[in-house]
């Protein structure tokens, strides 16, 4: 496997070269210094108003006063995250450093740490925003703006509003704005600017007459100026000037362009299908051999040319690079086909294959685009390019891909890792039937790829055939095609795993490492960590599952190609497990950036540990709404892809959230609807695996522990979990087994059985310590946090003389359990004496009626409140005088005050 660095255009962190005909503006550096401590400065306008002039001359400013800054030029494939990621560690890298060096390239997590952690003061600037549209990319620029120190500053050049929340920022002071008005030039300006920077003796009024017609516009002037020079009736030119987007065409048209000599202007024509230029790719393309030359004559002549803080490295200015592209079609129809024919053959001989092949797409010559796509498609499959894929392969013709069955296969993969399920089935369907005529055929490796393929189609859908199809298949399949084989053993060791066949799961991963490394492929070997790592995280093993998952990450950063896909794979199953230890800003932090990638791939396991642990981070931080939100969008999702297992997690997980608020006959609703998926998903004993915790098993016990029913229900609990917790210690299941066993001493405390409650709760912690593991005694909800906090506060002395790693779990222990201590009822109103009195066994129904019963109301009063009979109410009662030892009404009130389970 490859252990190089992604490819870097590290041009693209070069800041164009101030001309010096470029005019000083001084006001627009002194409001950028206004801008004082807000973290974003917006710089919004249109094309040619002088935002990256204006963001330039910040720049020379700042390195002027010894300041810290790098810049960073965006384009179109910035939007593919690993790509991103990859740029913008270099561009922070003298700041914010890199610990260990497997880390340069890679995860999102190190990186925002690093930036956080950052002690130099700072400016970054990002120009040419637009160019982002990835919802991914945008969120992890928020993440930046969100953690960056406070000596840190991002400038943002765009032509329109970059999507990033301003308003949010705005109402926080953190975003200073420049716009449209603020960057066109005032009158004093524009008479600078042509007089002494363009040496053009205009009079007065005829300045203020540009100045009208172009309203300050820093291109029209610049043009303007260009076809002014050498004229001897000023007057008369601008008479007829108007500055709009017409005149600019036509005097790019006229007075620039037809006034360069031949060699210059067909030069102009010919480079302008490039986005970089130097010497080497412009000989390539022109078949001249003086592009050096040329280029710095260009540069002198300030013909639109930007130089890059590198030499001999260049860009069109925006403008002229879609004025030059519009001629050389008009003067040139056929042209421009064969000369990007020529760039692709220039970046192939450089080993730049993604560039190459861009430029043979845009020569419509799928002769080139098959020739370069069957030479390095297998590297991009290796590594996870899916989008990438899916993007080229959409656009050939079906024709050519059923006759390069090798092709085919690629696009079917790119469909099913990119969310198109459906269309992989189709395409695949279709497929089979031109083998079944005889009107296309396919060699032993082709047919390795349809022996993975179809089974793992059949899994992605839910279809329950698809685990038998499978093992079938692989007892089939040549180790030799090393991606199928891979991808089709990494997916048996995931069901098997689900199953608990532990030992089978791992012997298999252990034999698809080998073919992992020997094709070099990365994303299958992401896969298979991850697979470990569940199986430890099943295991309870949170440590080692955290190893794995960072790990995995690690793996996709090495890539010669930056690989974001995989790692979105790795990073919801490294968000998980920070979850359980109790780290929930770093898990969140990596799942807003990395679940929206995650959901693109379509893989419904990763799908569903985002949205749980998202969901939960929502609930925890008091945003109910949005909780239940995310498990519905988890649930429409599976609704869209028809697969079964997303629609029952969701509605699993909505039951357990509305137990924790107290609402149990909407819990019994949820659950029922859970039974109901998951017999039409696959029976009453699905194959296909849910959630190595929640099960609807599970979900009835917390409806028996916690619901209204009769105190039968919580006895049969009790009998139940015994069994329930032996069962889940013989599968190794111990994570689950953490659950159990915590539900049992919620049972325990119910059921006033407090003493033994209180030893398994103690056992329960000693045992999840040297783990890390956190959130269980959080999430299993308010009775068993009361009790961690009443044991944290019973243990406060001999946990001081703990070693530093106890104590340090014991206080993120009470850091979740505060929270989950107070976490909402069926009012939303669940105070901490609320949580004391649940952990004192007392039910929410029966700290309703205490509250009131302390107000004074009477039985038919307290009745006529909770909508119940004066009978029901006499019930409650009783229960609550044996809960608490009282003999009468205000015995009870009483004891409950002096306990703290009331106010």
């Amino acid at each position: 496997m490859s252990t190089n660095r992604p490819t870097l255009l590290l041009s693209k962190l070069y800041a164009p070269v101030l001309a010096l005909s470029q005019m000083d503006r001084p006001r627009l550096s002194e409001r950028m210094e206004a801008a004082g401590s807000a973290r974003l400065i917006v710089v919004r306008a249109p094309a040619g108003f002088g935002k990256t002039t204006a963001m330039l001359q910040h720049v020379r400013q700042l390195k002027a006063a010894g300041a810290a800054t790098a810049w960073f030029n965006l384009d179109a494939a910035d939007n593919d995250l690993g790509r991103f990621v990859a740029h913008l560690n270099v561009a922070v890298a003298d700041v914010a450093p890199a610990t260990d060096a497997s880390l340069h390239d890679g995860g999102v997590l190190e990186l925002i740490e690093r930036i956080a952690a950052s002690p130099t003061a700072f400016t970054l600037f990002l120009d040419d925003f637009e160019a982002i549209q990835s919802s991914a990319v945008l969120d992890l620029i928020r993440q930046v703006l969100e953690h960056m120190p406070q000596r840190w500053q991002l400038v943002i050049g765009s032509r329109i509003v970059p999507g990033l929340g301003l308003g949010r920022l705005r109402a926080r002071g953190q975003v200073f704005e420049i716009g449209l008005e603020q960057l066109r030039f005032s009158p004093d300006e524009t008479a600078e600017f042509m007089r002494e920077r363009r040496g053009l003796p205009l009079s007065g009024a005829l300045l203020e007459r540009l100045h009208h017609v172009t309203e300050g516009w820093a291109t029209a002037l610049w043009l303007a100026s260009v076809s002014l020079e050498g004229r001897e009736q000023p007057d008369a030119f601008l008479e007829s000037f108007s500055g709009s987007d017409a005149a600019i065409t036509e005097f790019l048209a006229e007075d620039v362009l037809d006034k360069q000599p031949e060699p210059v202007r067909d030069f102009l024509l010919r480079t302008s299908i490039l986005q970089e230029l130097n010497a080497s790719l412009c000989d390539a393309v022109t078949g001249r051999q003086d592009s050096a030359a040329t280029l710095a004559h260009l540069e002198q002549s300030n013909l639109f040319v930007v130089s890059l803080d590198r030499p001999g490295h260049y860009r069109y200015h925006s403008l002229f690079a879609d004025f030059l592209r519009v001629q050389l079609q008009r003067a040139s129809p056929g042209a421009a086909a064969d000369l990007h024919q020529r760039a692709a053959q220039w970046f192939e001989a450089q080993a730049r294959p993604v560039p190459a092949v861009e430029h043979a797409m845009q020569a419509s010559d799928p002769e080139v685009v098959v020739r370069l796509l069957g030479n390095h498609v297998q590297k991009l499959l290796d590594v996870g390019r899916f989008r990438l894929l899916a993007r080229w392969l959409d656009k050939l013709p079906a024709a050519v891909l059923d006759a390069n069955p090798r092709l085919r296969m690629a696009h079917l993969w790119a469909l099913a890792f990119t969310h198109r399920h459906q269309e992989a089935l189709a395409m695949l369907a279709r497929f089979d039937a031109l083998l079944a005529s005889g009107t296309v055929h396919c060699d032993d490796e082709v047919q390795a790829h349809l022996l993975a393929m179809r089974p793992m189609f059949m899994m992605m859908s839910d279809d329950e055939r698809g685990l038998e199809v499978a093992i079938a298949s692989h007892a089939r399949l040549d180790p030799r095609y090393g991606f199928p084989y891979s991808l089709l053993t990494n997916s048996l060791a995931f069901f098997y795993a689900g199953l608990n066949r532990n030992e089978e799961a791992r012997t298999l991963l252990e034999r698809a490492r080998r073919s992992h490394f020997e094709i070099g492929s990365t994303f299958s070997l992401v896969i298979a960590e991850c697979l470990e790592g569940s199986i430890s995280l099943r295991q309870g093993r949170l440590q080692d599952a955290l190893v794995r998952f960072r790990v995995a990450m690690n793996n996709m950063a090495t890539e010669e190609t930056p690989g974001a896909e995989g790692h979105a794979l790795a990073a919801v199953q490294l968000a998980e497990a920070l979850y359980e230890a109790g780290q929930p800003e770093q898990s969140e932090r990596i799942l807003t950036v990395y679940l929206p990638l995650a959901r693109d791939l379509g893989l419904g396991n990763f799908m569903v540990r985002g949205h749980i642990t998202l969901s939960r981070l929502a609930w925890h931080r008091g945003e109910h709404e949005r909780a239940f939100g995310l498990l519905g969008e988890l649930e429409y999702q599976g609704h869209q892809d028809n697969v079964r297992r997303l629609v029952v997690c969701s509605e699993l997980e909505r039951s357990r959230l509305a137990l924790l608020r107290g609402d149990t006959a909407a819990a019994a609703a949820y659950l029922q609807r859970a039974e109901g998926s998951i017999e039409r998903l696959a029976g009453k004993d699905p194959t296909v695996p849910l959630h190595d915790v929640e099960s609807i098993a599970l979900a009835r016990l917390r409806l028996k522990v916690r619901g209204e029913a009769p105190a039968s229900a919580l006895d049969e609990a009790l009998a139940e979990l015994p069994e329930a917790i032996e069962a889940a210690r013989a599968q190794e299941c111990h994570r689950l087994r953490l659950h159990l066993t915590l539900l049992w001493v919620e049972a325990l405390q119910r059921t006033g059985q407090v003493v033994e409650a209180g030893e398994r709760l103690a056992r329960a912690i000693a045992e999840a310590a040297p783990q890390g593991m956190v959130r269980p005694f959080a999430d299993e909800g308010p009775v068993v946090a009361a009790m961690v906090l009443a044991w944290r506060r019973a243990n406060a002395s001999r946990l001081r003389q703990q070693p530093a790693e106890l104590a340090a779990f014991a206080e993120r222990l009470e850091t979740a359990c505060q929270i989950a201590a107070g976490a909402a009822s069926d009012d939303d109103s669940v105070t901490r004496s609320d949580a004391e009195a649940l952990a004192a066994g007392l039910t929410h129904r029966e700290i309703h009626v205490l509250k009131l019963l302390a107000l004074g109301k009477s039985n038919a009063a307290i009745a006529q409140s909770l909508f119940v009979s004066e009978n029901t109410i006499r019930t409650h009662l009783r229960n609550i005088s044996s809960k608490l030892g009282a003999h009468n009404r205000t015995e009870a009130v009483m004891l409950a005050r002096q306990q703290g389970l009331i106010a």
